[in-house]
């Protein structure tokens, strides 16, 4: 890079003070190409946001919540005699701490399997969904009603002889819910199939609860088809920000000149607090 001074005035906010960053002795061409990683970071944080409503830039609460999950509250390093050590960030960590950098990329790195496990489920078990577009959360329970009462209307020996006003009524209400899925019309039968896509459903309930305080709109994200994609991008951005961190070794000044602090991903990923400019 001929001019990396040239281009981080262009980059920074206007007025930035550049002495500093030269007089660090620090490679600055490396810390023009890691401020371009932060703003395709911040580009793939607004793309999940869009698209499956998951905000990276989770507030300390929101964070301090997830540590009831054993694998984001407990962190593991061997100790002097190569024992492994337990440390659990509840003992160390107030509700309304920042969130780190390396935080946050263990919680991507968890809601990355839990997704890819449900995508992987979905492409060996369930590739047509046949409910998808009109399901929701709420939904689920409600529909496994349905099918559990319609079991119970086919009585041994006569089947919906004379239950079948009943399992009409039911059957309609599942036909408005879900007009598009006349795979599985009429409910009663087709009720091994649907039984069988609601367990996938219950699957994606309880991921959507899980990571509630992400965001995450699983069922938007089912409706749409696009699970693939938001594990691609949180793949992205964890790459990304693996990037960040590595490169940030060789860079500790003048990134922090810059306003990138690793303790807290407010300066990754708030254009207001830490603004850069695209070149």
């Amino acid at each position: 890079m001929r001019d990396p001074i040239r281009i981080l005035k262009k980059i920074l906010s206007a007025g930035t003070d550049l002495t500093p960053f030269e007089q660090s002795g620090e490679p600055l061409d490396q810390l023009v190409e890691t401020l371009r990683e932060v703003l395709r970071i911040r580009k793939g944080r607004q793309w999940l946001i869009d698209r499956s409503g998951i905000d990276p830039l989770l507030a300390p609460e929101s964070f301090h919540r997830l540590l009831d999950l054993p694998e984001i509250n407990y962190t593991e390093e061997a100790d002097r005699n190569l024992d492994v050590v337990q440390h659990s960030l509840k003992d160390t960590r107030q509700p309304g701490d920042p969130v780190s950098i390396a935080h946050l990329n263990t919680c991507l790195r968890e809601l990355y399997k839990d997704l890819s496990a449900l995508n992987e489920l979905k492409k060996k078990e369930h590739p047509n969904l046949h409910l998808a577009s009109a399901m929701t959360g709420d939904l689920v329970d409600r529909v496994t009603g349905y099918a559990q009462q319609l079991r119970l209307l086919d009585w041994r020996g006569v089947g919906y002889l004379l239950t079948g006003w009943k399992a009409r009524a039911i059957e309609k209400d599942f036909e408005t819910l879900f007009p598009d899925a006349r795979h599985l019309h009429p409910l009663r039968k087709n009720l091994n199939a649907v039984q069988l896509e609601l367990a996938y459903y219950r699957r994606a309930l309880e991921i959507n609860i899980k990571w509630a305080v992400t965001g995450l709109d699983l069922f938007g994200v089912l409706r749409d088809d696009s699970l693939s994609q938001t594990i691609d991008n949180l793949s992205e951005l964890g790459n990304g920000i693996w990037n960040l961190v590595y490169n940030g070794t060789r860079i500790k000044t003048t990134l922090e000149l810059s306003g990138i602090r690793f303790h807290d991903i407010t300066t990754l990923f708030d254009p207001d607090q830490v603004p850069l400019t695209i070149v």
